[in-house]
């Protein structure tokens, strides 16, 4: 099994450490930095302190999807619009992702204006 590690100075050197000691509120202001899609991308499986600290309330205030859009066409009958399975399957997984991860602490939702979401996107989310 691959380890990874991150070196820390010390009086008299350096010490390595494996990634999983690092402090929580480190992680939490690193993780800050990336959007949606990067951390629902899959950091939560690299240990349990990541996973702790991709679960924190501050990372999870407002579930920001403006930089996802939908393929979609417009059609004449109904449901008027085709949208592509990809772009859906997309946002499905990102929203169970992300309402798993924020455990309740989602207070605003942003979309792109052509992300094109589903009533059951929306009662999903609701529901959660």
């Amino acid at each position: 099994m691959l380890q990874w590690s991150f070196r820390e100075m010390e009086e008299g050197g350096t010490v390595t450490r494996r990634w999983e000691e690092m402090d929580i509120d480190i992680l939490v202001k690193i993780f800050q930095s990336l959007t949606v899609l990067e951390l629902t991308s899959g950091i939560v499986h690299v240990c349990s302190a990541w996973r702790l600290a991709a679960c924190d309330p501050w990372l999870w205030k407002t579930l920001d999807l403006s930089m996802l859009e939908s393929n979609f066409i417009k059609i004449p009958l109904e449901p008027y619009v085709y949208v592509h399975g990809h772009s859906d399957k997309t946002l499905a997984r990102i929203l169970k992702i992300s309402l798993s991860l924020s455990r309740g602490n989602i207070t605003s939702l942003f979309f792109h204006f052509s992300l094109y979401v589903s009533e059951d996107h929306l009662t999903y989310t609701a529901q959660r």
